[in-house]
């Protein structure tokens, strides 16, 4: 019964996702994330107690990881064939850096989230961001087409 509940609360809050894209209001987007990861995940007081501050953290830690290194990269391949053969050099290492991290960054995650949660539960965890993020792709997709 709870989880009809979340259920049909998430389908309310995504269906208004326009709105929220529009406002870029982050905060109800997480709050829509929390909803169908913990309905998803189908965790216990105990794990989502455990869960979510090691989902925060790594979160967090992407963000600043993006913000510092990926947005400078991109910057720089806008301008790729104004790029010296040097100038590319570097952001090929840079790039490359960026990807390392990523992946050790996503290790330490794997790793930390063994010590909360199940291994299923892991996977079901990678299933749910990919659906989440495609259901927001699609909504925004969709209120895309009806503003033209």
């Amino acid at each position: 019964m709870l989880m009809k509940i979340s259920l049909c609360l998430f389908m309310v809050i995504f269906l208004s996702f326009p709105m929220l894209m529009n406002a870029q209001d982050d905060d109800k987007i997480k709050k829509l994330k929390i909803s169908f990861f913990t309905d998803q995940l189908d965790l216990s007081t105990k794990e989502a107690q455990n869960f979510w501050p090691v989902y925060n953290h790594h979160n967090d830690k992407y963000d600043s990881l993006k913000e510092n290194k990926w947005r400078g990269i991109v910057k720089r391949l806008k301008k790729v064939d104004e790029l010296s053969e040097a100038e590319a050099s570097k952001l090929l290492a840079d790039y490359r850096e960026y990807k390392e991290l990523r992946y050790e960054y996503r290790e330490d995650f794997i790793a930390d989230l063994k010590d909360v949660i199940s291994d299923k539960k892991i996977m079901q965890l990678k299933h749910a961001e990919y659906e989440f993020d495609k259901k927001l792709l699609d909504q925004y997709r969709s209120s895309d087409k009806k503003d033209r």
